[in-house]
């Protein structure tokens, strides 16, 4: 998680997200959390990135919350870059770079992290 988050901010692309791995039900990553016991979502908005429960695929290693708890911080990471909002002015101008410091200063509330 740490080397796709590194290769983001080397990048340095007009935008970026950092997406957590859902097991959704029939596929073969939710057989898998199923053998292994592994909680799962819920209800359907537990499935989405942004929502209040949501539960991404916990891995080996990873609790589910530890996953969600990166990629947020992920994503607070990239869109507070000061090299990220330098390309952004240098590209769009400050009135950009105003809206994504807006953006990257709403924390999403969870449940799991």
């Amino acid at each position: 998680m740490q080397a796709t988050l590194d290769l983001a901010l080397g990048v340095n692309a007009e935008f970026s997200n950092f997406y957590s791995t859902m097991a959704y039900p029939g596929s073969a990553l939710y057989r898998l959390a199923l053998n292994e016991g592994w909680q799962l979502p819920e209800t359907w908005s537990g499935y989405s990135q942004h929502s209040v429960d949501s539960l991404p695929l916990r891995t080996r290693h990873l609790s589910a919350a530890q996953v969600l708890r990166f990629r947020d911080r992920a994503f607070q990471s990239y869109f507070s870059s000061p090299s990220y909002l330098e390309m952004v002015e240098r590209k769009f101008g400050p009135d950009t770079v105003a809206h994504v410091r807006q953006m990257a200063a709403v924390p999403l509330q969870r449940r799991f992290a």
